[in-house]
């Protein structure tokens, strides 16, 4: 097999076994919270491209930044961490200790904008007390990058959704999830709760599945070839006539 048709087939491993990854963490997650098993996807399988579409994604943007550790000690990387942090804890916090009646005045007052204003006073304060009231020595050299990778995903996996569900949206006609009661939500597309699961959840297929699928798709192996090639097939068909048939 030469190197072109590996890196597809490697890559559409991958793209099956995240979207299959999506699509259980989504049915458990409205089994959990409706008390129902409900498709939520738009094809018949037991898939979401979308979550395979994404995690090639971050993997492309996200794999170069990983192989280089970087330090707490690091003017930007240690200031985005502590940061990302920060809004981590202090929004997931506001998110399931107040009421609604509280998310209304921090929206109302704030704009949506309120929360995040909070969070960088208090990662600016973090910071400086790290820097000046620990034993920096000892810290300083700890490897952040996992922290920051996490950032990065919450942001490009916001707008992957917020594109996905305006396309679907405006262009099929369909709308498979809406966050308009949720807090921190932006035009019902996306909000803060998904957006830091999918931050929490996408860290670890990187850093714990991906070697695994590494490892599966490495040297040649004929069986591998066939199963994707059927796999392929199936969901081809799947696609044609979910979106043009059915």
């Amino acid at each position: 097999m030469n190197k072109i048709l590996k890196f597809i087939r490697d890559n559409y491993i991958a793209f099956v076994v995240y979207a299959f990854v999506g699509w259980v963490y989504e049915e458990t997650w409205f089994l959990l919270v409706e008390h129902e098993v409900v498709n939520r996807g738009a094809l018949v399988g037991p898939y979401l491209p979308i979550y395979g579409f994404g995690m090639l994604i971050l993997l492309f943007l996200l794999t170069g930044y990983m192989k280089k550790k970087h330090k707490l000690s690091d003017p930007v990387n240690g200031n985005i961490a502590t940061l990302a942090l920060t809004a981590f804890l202090f929004i997931t916090f506001i998110e399931y200790t107040t009421s609604p009646k509280i998310y209304s005045i921090v929206t109302f007052f704030g704009r949506y904008y309120l929360p995040f204003i909070i969070t960088l006073i208090l990662a600016i304060l973090i910071r400086f007390l790290i820097v000046k009231k620990t034993k920096w020595n000892k810290i300083k050299n700890i490897d952040i990058t996992p922290i920051v990778v996490c950032l990065l995903i919450f942001i490009i996996t916001t707008l992957i959704e917020y594109v996905s569900h305006y396309v679907i949206d405006v262009y099929f006609g369909k709308e498979l999830w809406n966050y308009s009661h949720d807090f921190l939500n932006i035009n019902r597309r996306v909000n803060f709760d998904a957006s830091r699961n999918f931050a929490l959840g996408g860290a670890a297929l990187i850093y714990f599945i991906q070697p695994l699928i590494n490892k599966l798709t490495k040297g040649k192996k004929k069986w591998l070839n066939i199963v994707t090639i059927i796999v392929g097939i199936i969901m081809f068909i799947d696609v044609i006539y979910s979106f043009f048939i059915k």
